[in-house]
């Protein structure tokens, strides 16, 4: 069992202990299920919609964008590791609790951003049940609603079984996507039918930043790994890296492959009926096991924060985060574009605090196993900027 330390000043001398504070978690992880949780969170709700975006943009533009998602995320995730693991893994409400809010109005704070955050994971998840609806709906014409509720009573087996089965599913979710990349990138380049286009590049450099983030998942691998910091930051760059390269090949292969406008928001779909049937059957697993691996992730970490935040069990808890989010797909905004947008927006801005709380952690703890220099004051300036620019990209309406 790893333990971290948390540094204590006594009042009365002017010694520094360490005390252990152990993480705890109800299953461990290889590094390759560590690495799949993250590459798993990172390439459903936002890689899909990316080639929507693109095509308001040219390739040279997505290049570049992903370079820099992945620069940004790879430090804002070792900073959220760091967080988590100074505070015994927990999710990033108990982390606000137990490092930024103090005296009376403590746990006031606390349920105020368990709210606003709880509230901006139920809607990423609720444009996810959207997206996984439109592919039951293109494949067995089904009304809308039927095939939410199947989306979400099948994706949501998984996680009620438990944390190590997320991981299992992960792992071999990704290796199926990779595959299913492969064959549909070779189909595309044999017969190209697109040059690229051309610049709503603030709205492309957000998306393209949320495509690439895995803020539950991270949280998730420190846990899994049991605090093993050489192995987090492994994960992490392998894990955003796998990431980055499957939203530049899917994109490209989007823009190069599409017969006439692209105007399906599930841009991967289109891809497929532009290639063939059999196409269209692949780029309708893809998609499907892309959006999964993300509801898997993203409702396992919402389960956890109302464990975190009330005690009651954790299938309970499940029950509890997951029927709002349902219910706001079946009654809510339509929209997987707008739903996935208004999340990356929420998001981003609650990284600013996240940037504030773990500068004061950093200070407690007196050393930084997982981050070092980049988790350092320059680059604390430089997320609170980059939080900023993808939140007002974020708010741009598209052209």
């Amino acid at each position: 069992m790893m333990y971290n330390a948390v540094t204590i000043k006594s009042e009365y001398k002017n010694i520094v202990t360490e005390v252990p504070m152990k993480i705890n978690s109800e299953a461990r992880f290889t590094t390759f299920e560590a690495v799949s949780m993250i590459v798993g969170n990172s390439i459903g709700t936002g890689i899909i919609a990316v080639p929507y975006l693109a095509t308001k943009n040219s390739m040279l533009d997505v290049v570049w964008m992903v370079v820099i998602a992945y620069c940004i995320n790879v430090i804002l995730h070792l900073i959220i590791a760091e967080l988590s693991y100074n505070n015994g893994g927990v999710q990033l409400v108990k982390s606000f609790e137990g490092e930024l809010f103090h005296g009376k109005m403590k746990k006031v704070f606390s349920w105020i951003i368990f709210a606003v955050y709880g509230i901006a994971i139920m809607i990423g998840i609720s444009g996810n049940i959207n997206g996984g609806a439109q592919i039951f709906v293109n494949w067995f014409g089904i009304p809308f609603a039927a095939a939410q509720v199947i989306y979400y009573v099948i994706a949501g087996i998984v996680v009620f079984i438990g944390m190590k089965a997320v991981g299992i599913a992960q792992k071999y979710a990704v290796i199926l996507l990779m595959g299913i990349v492969a064959v549909m990138t070779v189909a595309t380049f044999m017969h190209p039918l697109n040059s690229f286009y051309t610049a709503d590049l603030l709205a492309l450099y957000s998306m393209v930043v949320f495509a690439t983030s895995a803020n539950q998942a991270v949280i998730q691998v420190v846990k899994g790994l049991d605090g093993d910091a050489k192995k987090i930051r492994k994960s992490i760059f392998i894990g955003f890296a796998l990431s980055s390269v499957f939203v530049l090949v899917v994109t490209m292969s989007v823009l190069m492959g599409t017969k006439g406008t692209l105007d399906k928001e599930l841009a991967y779909m289109q891809l497929g009926e532009s290639i063939g049937s059999w196409a269209m059957i692949l780029a309708g697993i893809f998609s499907l096991f892309a959006l999964l691996t993300t509801f898997w992730s993203n409702t396992l970490a919402l389960r956890d924060v109302v464990h975190e935040q009330t005690g009651i069990g954790n299938r309970v808890s499940w029950l509890a985060a997951t029927i709002p989010c349902i219910l706001f797909a079946i009654f809510g905004v339509n929209s997987f574009i707008i739903l996935t947008r208004i999340m990356s927006g929420v998001v981003v801005l609650v990284s600013i605090m996240l940037v504030l709380t773990y500068g004061k952690s950093r200070k407690k703890a007196g050393s930084s196993p997982i981050c070092g220099v980049v988790g350092t004051v320059p680059f604390q300036v430089l997320m609170v900027v980059s939080t900023v620019i993808s939140a007002i990209g974020a708010l741009i309406p598209l052209s």
